[in-house]
């Protein structure tokens, strides 16, 4: 049986999306601390890791952990915006993951730029997914997409795009105002359930790509068990979050 834990293991980020519902103000442990944690995770039977922020490339030493992590034999995926994801990054660290899951919303530069990942993420996103088509790489792609009201138009553009590549999913989120940025900026990118539905709709019926998830904010609070920057244990439950340990010292059996 897999045990996976979701570990944001920095809140800082390269990008200021408005909708985001990151950990904030959140401090990170050092690069010691960030082993021990890792060897908690070991001994309580974790058999995967998906590490995302903020930004996780952000953090310094991450490559040297994923490598550590995979040596364990845990199944690392990671989760990037991709603007630190160079061709030469993805040459060191692809061999320490089972995949790589990229976030964009929209391939339109102006789009982009009023969600708040800036004009040039399509263009860095297309740079990393035909590079990894070209060396063939032995990794899962996975896309992330928030369906909000500034993009809820523009799947079509985007199904097609990825259409040209070998996605292994594609996972839509609903916009969820759970925390942060998100709360703030709620009436500028709410949108129904039935809104949502349209477009999922539209692209399990237009997609190339076999696995097709969804996600809405009862899913995210159900399916996850967050590690913080700082080491902090949070379950979130109709929409709070709630601290349950530190997984510097404490046994995660509880909680997987």
């Amino acid at each position: 049986m897999e045990k996976e834990i979701c570990w944001n293991i920095t809140s800082r980020c390269n990008q200021k999306c408005k909708y985001c519902h990151r950990f904030l103000n959140t401090v990170d442990l050092t690069y010691d601390e960030n082993i021990n944690i890792l060897n908690n995770l070991e001994k309580n039977g974790v058999t995967s890791i998906t590490w995302t922020g903020g930004e996780a490339l952000l953090l310094n030493g991450i490559d040297d952990l994923l490598k550590l992590s995979y040596e364990k034999g845990i199944k690392n995926k990671i989760i990037t915006n991709g603007k630190l994801l160079t061709k030469k990054r993805i040459d060191k660290i692809y061999k320490y993951l089972d995949s790589i899951t990229l976030s964009i919303d929209s391939i339109n530069d102006d789009i982009n730029d009023s969600l708040g990942r800036g004009k040039s993420h399509f263009e860095e996103i297309k740079t990393i997914l035909d590079y990894i088509k070209e060396k063939e790489y032995d990794v899962k792609v996975r896309i992330n997409s928030v369906v909000c009201k500034n993009n809820i138009n523009n799947f079509y553009d985007l199904t097609n795009f990825l259409n040209n590549y070998n996605i292994y999913s594609w996972r839509i989120f609903k916009f969820m105002p759970l925390r942060g940025t998100a709360v703030i900026n709620k009436e500028s990118f709410d949108i129904s359930l039935s809104e949502y539905n349209e477009v999922v709709k539209y692209i399990k019926s237009n997609s190339k790509i076999k696995n097709i998830d969804t996600r809405v904010q009862d899913d995210m609070e159900k399916k996850y068990v967050l590690i913080l920057a700082n080491g902090d244990i949070v379950i979130t439950n109709k929409g709070k979050d709630e601290k349950v340990g530190n997984a510097l010292n404490d046994s995660l059996d509880l909680f997987l």
